[in-house]
């Protein structure tokens, strides 16, 4: 594509709205200093420390999020739970100006959640531990 064809593109971009259908998840980062890790008294475990939790529309929630950063006014339409994860998701979503009047929320369902815990090693290295799944596993 010419850089002119992309620049009439975006010239108009600003007035477009969309609606995103889709499984909008909650991305949950837990970010862990191992350098504070602590014994666990009831299971002898390694208990990780939680310094800091970040929230962010994932999947379908992705893609609106993109549109919005590109300007084009976006309405989610999706199905949530009725829970706390559904909160954050919609807070995030609010914060980004992401039209929520399209969105169920429904109290048998769970919001589909994506957390990823995120260890910090003493000596700074950042890893991904396994990743904890919340999702709706009836249709």
């Amino acid at each position: 594509m010419e850089c002119q064809r992309l620049l009439q593109i975006m010239a108009g971009v600003e007035s477009r709205r969309v609606v995103v259908l889709g499984d909008f998840f909650l991305d949950k980062y837990l970010d862990i200093d191992r350098s504070l890790a602590e014994t666990s008294l009831e299971t002898g475990l390694e208990a990780h420390q939680v310094v800091r939790v970040r929230t962010s529309p994932g999947g379908a929630g992705n893609v609106a999020a993109n549109l919005r950063a590109l300007r084009v006014g976006v309405e989610a339409l999706t199905v949530i739970g009725d829970d706390g994860e559904g909160y954050e998701l919609l807070r995030e979503l609010h914060a980004r100006a992401i039209g929520t009047d399209s969105l169920l929320r429904a109290p048998e369902r769970f919001t589909p959640t994506y957390t990823k815990p995120m260890l910090r090693e003493v000596d700074g290295r950042i890893h991904e531990l396994s990743r904890l799944d919340i999702k709706n596993r009836a249709p």
